[in-house]
Order: structure tokens, then C-alpha cells, then sequence
């Protein structure tokens, strides 16, 4: 039943009851009968009307908490409709901003192709700026590459010098030259001052000298024309070639740096070091021996080795007839090759002092003692043991060949013997390059001292570096010679001549070689315009933008390295 009907069903049920016991008059027995059931009646009524009102009163109640359990959900639901709705609405946004991005997109690359397009085509009406460059690059490579070049027919090679080095030198560089078809004529100093043969292209000096020498004034040096080179450098006497001036050099670029020095060995000059040295022999070196040299002799006359500071003190009475004496640490643990003391003669070619410019021929000699060498001898024992030097040995009764390794054959028995020669002779690369980088600020004072801006662009000299190795594989450079001897043994088949020859020829074909360079060199300075370096020439006017200004002498320099580059054979670049 509905809540209306219950109520009313209530109304008349009660209506009939509050009439009855008033209204009916008294009646007889059977009327109170009839009346006790009318109430019995009445009384189940009334009673089921309390049920049917307490059953209404519950059913509301449910009702209502089902009433309110519905409108909060009701609640609920308008509000996701209203976040659906504002959901929408982000989303319609969002959708809209797409689209106008996509648009602004569409048009933005449709802008960029045509300002690309109107860009080339700008270029392509454009002159092509780098085939500019390179032709003005060419033209003054070109430039430069004829002034290094001697007059057409002129391949004169003039050979001048001292007279026991021509008559121990001269064969092998006149026949080198004249394989060449250069024409080689032996003379002297003063028949060239005298107007005689002084169109030559090449000057061969053999001396010992590069200050007023047996070739060529230092002065003249600054009158030459490009095109002619002289085998001297100027100042080599005064750096590195006396043993003194090679010892002062290191000492003087090496001070501060006495754990960079691995490369040379610690020395002195007496009697000027005398208190350092005795003071170092007391404490530093404390226990090693020393090697004493004379400065004024070679091939190793006069060397000897004392075992203490104590018998340093009395070194005077071991050369009283030498003004000076080099002392250097004598080397404990040298490499032994068949119980055999041995060092290395490399041959380096130094094209350009300052700048630098240094090749390395690969197949220089081994030179052995010829006795075994002993350790713990006293003094260093004989001198045919702790001398390598070929013209002591050979007075021992044993030949030049067999006083004498090739490189190959030395590389041989240390692959054999478990050692790698390709790291031994990059640490001889890298101790004679450290040792040439010391002496050039020494080079550069005294190029200074002759001309202001004076590089000596016409020298070039052939060194032999004498390197000794410890056990450790470690090379250190002992002495540099500036005429190294080229004397052959006339021997069938000996590779100590095949050595010598074959250095020269590769000496003559990379320093003389005529080939045409500017084209492949204008092509490298590109390159670096490509890589965002850019390059002037002074002689037409460098400008800010320029990272680098070319003088005459610079181009001329690199012009003199590509050809050089070009005519490697069996040396290498340092």
C-alpha cells in the first residue's frame, strides 16, 4: 500500500471506534454479548492498525535513507557530467591548438624552402669563393716553388772542405750526385771566393767547422740565393757538436727540469762543475761511476772511466795536456747483445732549424765492442769492452762487418729474443727529437746574432746521433757528430757500404728533389679553410679575420716540407 491509502485505511478504522461505545443504548445480554465481541473486535483492529502503523513508520524511514542515499548520488553524478563536460571542452582547446600549430608548421617549412631555394640560387649566380681562393692560394705557392729552383742547367754540386775529410768522404757523395746527372767538381774555399764555380746549386762541406770554415764564411751565408744549399749549419759547432757546447746546451734547456732529462745523460765541464760534480758523485749519484772525455779528441781517443768521487778529485793528473774534460754518469746496465756492450749510429737529416725540420733514416748502424763486457770491472775494464767506437775495435784484429749490425738485423734478434722493436725506436725517435727541440732556442740566439730574422733557410746538415740503450730498452742520446763518417770499406756485399749508399741517395732524392708541390699544397691550405682557419698572405695584406698572416719565408717553408714529404724514402719525419 502507498503511504496515502495506509493513512486513510488509519482515518476510518479509528472514526468507527471513538463512535461506538457512546452511541449504542444499553441492550440485553445478547446485545452485551454481541458488544463484548464488538469490542474483541475493535480491540484486533486497533491492534492491526499499530502494526500497519509501525510497518508505515518503517517503510518511510527506508524511505528516506534511500532517498538520500539517491540524491547524493545524484550529486555525484552532475558533477562528473559537469568534469565531462569541462574535459571537452580542454580537449576541443587542445585539438584547436594542434591544428593551428600544424598549420604554423606547414607554412613555416614552406617558407624555409623557399628562402633555401632563393639562397642557392643566389650561390649559383654567385662566383665560387673557394675556387677563387685556391687560385690565388696556387699563385703564390707557385711563386714561391720558382724561387726555389736554380736556373735551367745549373746542377753544379761543388765538394770543399778540410783534406782528411775529402779524402775519407768524397767517393760516396760524388758518386750520389753524379747518378743524378749532377755535375760534381771537388775545389776550395779560396777558388770560390775568387770568382771560380760560384754559380754552383749545392755546396758539400766537409769540415769541422761552421764559423770561419773551410767552405764558407757565416756572412756569405746571408748573400746566397734561395735556390743553393749548403750542407752547414750555422751555430751546430756552438750547440751540439763539440761535446762541451753539447753538454752546456742540455744543462742550460734542462735547468728546472730534472725529471724530464731521461733522454741525455746528467754532465759536467771541468774544471768549471768541478765543486757540483764532486758534490753530486757524494750524494745523487752516490756509487755510480763516471765517464771522462776529452773535449778536443774523437773515435773515441782519451776516454776513460773512474769508479768514485774519490778518484774524481785527481782527474788533472789523467789529462794534463787537456784544457777541458766532459764528464758524464756512466751507464750501469747497458743492453747486451751477445754479451757484447753496443750502441747506435742514427743518421738525421736537419732540414730547417727554426723553425724545426728533422728526418730519421731507419737504417743506421750498430756498433759492438768487440770484447765481452764485464760489469764489475774496475774502470770499465778494457776499452775494447766499454768502447763501441768502430776505430777502437777495429785495431782489435776484427772486421768492420763484424763490428757492425744493420737496423734489420738488430730488429731480428730482438723479436727473436722477446723484445719490440718498433717501441725501441719510437723512444730513440722521441730522444733525439726532445734532444734537437733543447738546442733550438740556442740555434735561434745565435741566427740572431748574424741577421735579425735569419732562419738559415739554405742550411741543411746530416748528424750522426750516437744513442746507447740500458737494459730496461731504454735509449739515451750520448754525443751528436756533425760530419759522421761516410768512409766505404770497398767490401763485396757489405752492409755496412749498402747503409751508407743507400742513406745518401735517400738524403739526395728528399733534400734536392725538383717536384711540383703547390698544387697538392693548395689543396691542404683548403682544407683548412674548410675547417674554418683561415689564411692571409702578407704580400697582399693580411686582414683581422685572418688566423694566420704567410710571410714570403713561411710559404717558402712550407713549399720546401711538402716536397721533402713527397721524396721520403727510407727516413721519416720528426
Amino acid at each position: 500500500t502507498t503511504l496515502a491509502e495506509a493513512w486513510a485505511g488509519a482515518a476510518a478504522a479509528m472514526a468507527r471506534t471513538s463512535r461506538s461505545p457512546r452511541a449504542r443504548p444499553r441492550a440485553n445480554s445478547t446485545s452485551r454479548k454481541a458488544e463484548k465481541e464488538s469490542k474483541s473486535a475493535l480491540s484486533a483492529r486497533t491492534s492491526s492498525v499499530g502494526a500497519c502503523l509501525v510497518s508505515l513508520l518503517l517503510s518511510a524511514g527506508l524511505m528516506w535513507i534511500n532517498w538520500t542515499a539517491w540524491e547524493q548520488q545524484q550529486k555525484r553524478f552532475l558533477a562528473a557530467e559537469k568534469e565531462a563536460a569541462e574535459l571537452r571542452e580542454l580537449q576541443d582547446e587542445v585539438l584547436g591548438a594542434t591544428r593551428a600549430l600544424r598549420g604554423e608548421y606547414a607554412s613555416l617549412r614552406q617558407r624555409l624552402r623557399h628562402e633555401d631555394q632563393q639562397a642557392a640560387n643566389v650561390e649559383e649566380a654567385r662566383p665560387p669563393r673557394l675556387s677563387l681562393n685556391f687560385e690565388r692560394t696556387l699563385s703564390n705557392l707557385r711563386e714561391a716553388e720558382a724561387a726555389l729552383l736554380p736556373p735551367p742547367g745549373n746542377n753544379l754540386v761543388v765538394i770543399v772542405g778540410v783534406k782528411f775529410i775529402l779524402n775519407r768522404d768524397f767517393d760516396i757523395w760524388d758518386k750520389t750526385f753524379s747518378a743524378v746527372n749532377k755535375r760534381v767538381v771537388k775545389t776550395t774555399k779560396k777558388k770560390l771566393l775568387n770568382g771560380e764555380n760560384n754559380d754552383w746549386r749545392i755546396m758539400k762541406c766537409l769540415d769541422l767547422f761552421d764559423g770561419r770554415s773551410h767552405c764558407i764564411e757565416p756572412r756569405q751565408l746571408l748573400e746566397l740565393h734561395r735556390y743553393q744549399r749548403v750542407s752547414r749549419l750555422y751555430g751546430l759547432r756552438k750547440t751540439l757538436w763539440n761535446k762541451d757546447r753539447f753538454c752546456d746546451t742540455m744543462n742550460n734547456a734542462l735547468r728546472g727540469f730534472e725529471g724530464l732529462t731521461e733522454f741525455v745523460f746528467p754532465c759536467w765541464m771541468l774544471p768549471y762543475d768541478f765543486s757540483d760534480l764532486i758534490q753530486k758523485a757524494k750524494t745523487v749519484n752516490a756509487g755510480r761511476q763516471f765517464i771522462l772525455k776529452p773535449t778536443d779528441r774523437g773515435e773515441g781517443n782519451g776516454i776513460i772511466v773512474m769508479d768514485n768521487w774519490s778518484q774524481l778529485t785527481k782527474w788533472k793528473s789523467k789529462f794534463p795536456d787537456n784544457d777541458e774534460v766532459v764528464v758524464q754518469t756512466y751507464l750501469p746496465n747497458p743492453f747486451l747483445i751477445n754479451q757484447r756492450k753496443w750502441d747506435m749510429r742514427t743518421y738525421v737529416l736537419v732540414t730547417s732549424i727554426h723553425p724545426l725540420r728533422v728526418y730519421m733514416y731507419r737504417d743506421g748502424l750498430v756498433r759492438f765492442a768487440s770484447s765481452a763486457y764485464d760489469k764489475n770491472a774496475k774502470g770499465g775494464g778494457k776499452a775494447t769492452a766499454f768502447l763501441t767506437n768502430t776505430s777502437v775495435n777495429k785495431k782489435n784484429g776484427v772486421a768492420v762487418d763484424d763490428l757492425t749490425w744493420p737496423f734489420p738485423k738488430v730488429y731480428r734478434w730482438l723479436v727473436q729474443n722477446g723484445f719490440d722493436p718498433d717501441l725501441l725506436w719510437e723512444r730513440i725517435e722521441a730522444a733525439v727529437t726532445q734532444m734537437l727541440l733543447s738546442a733550438e732556442p740556442s740555434f735561434s740566439d745565435l741566427f740572431q746574432k748574424l741577421q735579425r730574422g735569419y732562419s738559415c733557410a739554405n742550411c741543411y746538415q746530416l748528424l750522426g746521433v750516437d744513442v746507447i740503450v740500458d737494459d730496461t730498452v731504454t735509449p739515451r742520446v750520448i754525443e751528436v757528430n756533425g760530419e759522421p763518417s761516410m768512409q766505404l770499406t770497398g767490401e763485396v756485399d757489405s752492409h755496412y757500404d749498402y747503409t751508407k749508399r743507400s742513406m745518401t741517395r735517400d738524403l739526395e732524392a728528399l733534400v734536392f728533389g725538383e717536384r711540383d708541390v703547390a698544387e697538392s699544397l693548395a689543396s691542404d691550405l683548403m682544407e683548412l679553410e674548410l675547417e674554418g682557419v683561415t689564411v692571409g698572405y702578407e704580400s697582399e695584406g693580411c686582414q683581422e679575420h685572418h688566423d694566420h698572416c704567410l710571410t714570403k719565408a713561411d710559404v717558402e717553408y712550407l713549399v720546401e716540407m711538402k716536397r721533402e714529404e713527397a721524396g721520403i724514402g727510407g727516413v721519416c719525419r720528426k
